[in-house]
């Protein structure tokens, strides 16, 4: 299903006896107080302004370790085609488009969009005619360019990073779409977390951490090892069933694992008790 806007302009496995990690989901509202009143965000900085705002309309602390940051490559070289349409997976890949000389002959093809989040930035990109995909991932925009496009219209512009999850160009193409997939940035990983964030996790002092990827996860297990931090104070809010499966696979001492109702920022907001 989909909905079409048309919108106009210690250590990381943690020492000590194991316990199974308590996974809840969507339902039960959280609220700062319970959680420690430390957030630890972890997207992007370009994408964290949500979810500092609400953490800070709420009287918490909030402390930013983005794992991942974008690098928007300058040297594009797009096919010249008639889009049909441009499949965006990410709000990334509205706002490399946004950034290309001669996007105005993009922009008129309709954008299908993952989310809310990629929604805007394609409307900030100059998108005037946007399907947004329900689900929030990969195999939504799948789903929903299978049921909504026809094969016979015209090529699709895939606007991808260099790290994609699920296979929109192989599932697509197999069903008869012409998909031209193009990279257009890269995310690179952090190395480290930052001193605030470290210093707070060696205290001992709790803090609730939120992750939206399973390669988010996966770096943060991993810089929690490499900087031997334990994970038993934290809970970690987890944007989907995918990333709580990482959490509970690369950090078992993490007992407190919590699963948004539906893979979108506002939902994670709501259970943890945040005005989104």
């Amino acid at each position: 299903m989909a909905r079409d806007a048309h919108r106009r302009a210690g250590r990381g496995g943690g020492a000590g006896p194991r316990r199974r990690p308590r996974d809840r989901a969507a339902g039960r509202r959280q609220t700062g107080a319970l959680m420690g009143e430390t957030f630890i965000i972890t997207r992007p900085a370009e994408d964290a302004g949500r979810f500092i705002a609400a953490v800070e309309r709420a009287g918490h602390e909030v402390l930013r370790a983005p794992l991942l940051s974008i690098r928007f490559r300058e040297d594009v070289a797009l096919p010249d085609a008639d889009w049909q349409a441009v499949a965006i997976t990410s709000a990334n890949g509205a706002r490399a488009i946004a950034r290309l000389p001669g996007r105005e002959r993009i922009v008129r093809a309709r954008a299908v969009t993952v989310g809310p989040a990629s929604t805007q930035a394609a409307k900030d990109a100059g998108f005037t005619t946007i399907i947004e995909s329900e689900g929030g991932d990969v195999r939504a925009v799948i789903a929903t360019i299978k049921a909504r496009l026809d094969p016979a219209a015209g090529p699709l512009l895939y606007a991808s990073g260099a790290i994609t999850r699920g296979d929109l160009e192989g599932e697509l193409s197999a069903a008869g779409f012409d998909v031209r997939r193009v990279v257009m940035y890269e995310a690179i990983r952090a190395e480290r977390l930052p001193d605030d964030v470290t210093a707070h996790m060696r205290a001992g002092r709790p803090a609730t951490v939120a992750l939206y990827s399973p390669r988010s996860a996966t770096i943060w297990a991993e810089l929690l090892r490499r900087e031997d931090l334990s994970a038993a104070r934290l809970t970690h809010a987890c944007l989907s069933a995918n990333v709580a499966a990482v959490v509970r696979e690369k950090l078992p001492a993490a007992t407190e694992v919590l699963t948004s109702p539906a893979p979108e920022e506002g939902a994670l907001l709501a259970m943890l008790g945040l005005a989104a």
